[in-house]
């Protein structure tokens, strides 16, 4: 039993010799790396030639004062959701919310295009 005991504390010495034969043969060639390249300096950046700043006068002109001449009420448009198939009036609480992908000059072509006026939800019937 003492010589199985032998042959295995031999063999394990043998293959700790050799893994740090091999781990110090690695570390060394590591150390010496080539020594870093030399950099050459970049040339001084070109500076621009100065230009003389030429300053311009100026002229202050007084403002007339705008008259804002009010435009012809025109009807809003009618806005339909094309999804929900319902059709929003500027009398509608949604309107200004609302998107409308689809927008129609009057109810009655809303109507015709087969959308359904909006309701409040306590207006709705099921």
């Amino acid at each position: 039993m003492l010589w199985l005991f032998s042959q295995m504390f031999a063999l394990c010495l043998v293959s700790f010799a050799a893994g740090s034969l091999l781990t110090w043969l690695a570390a060394r060639r590591r150390g010496h790396a080539e020594s870093p390249k030399t950099r050459l300096a970049l040339p001084a950046p070109r500076t621009a030639p100065e230009k003389p700043i030429v300053r311009q006068q100026v002229v202050e002109v007084p403002e007339e004062p705008v008259v804002t001449v009010p435009a012809e009420q025109e009807s809003l448009p009618v806005k339909g959701n094309s999804r929900t198939m319902v059709y929003h009036t500027p009398q509608s609480p949604y309107y200004r919310r609302m998107k409308g992908d689809v927008t129609f000059t009057s109810e009655t072509d809303a109507l015709k295009a087969g959308f359904r006026m909006w309701t409040t939800k306590a207006r709705v019937k099921v």
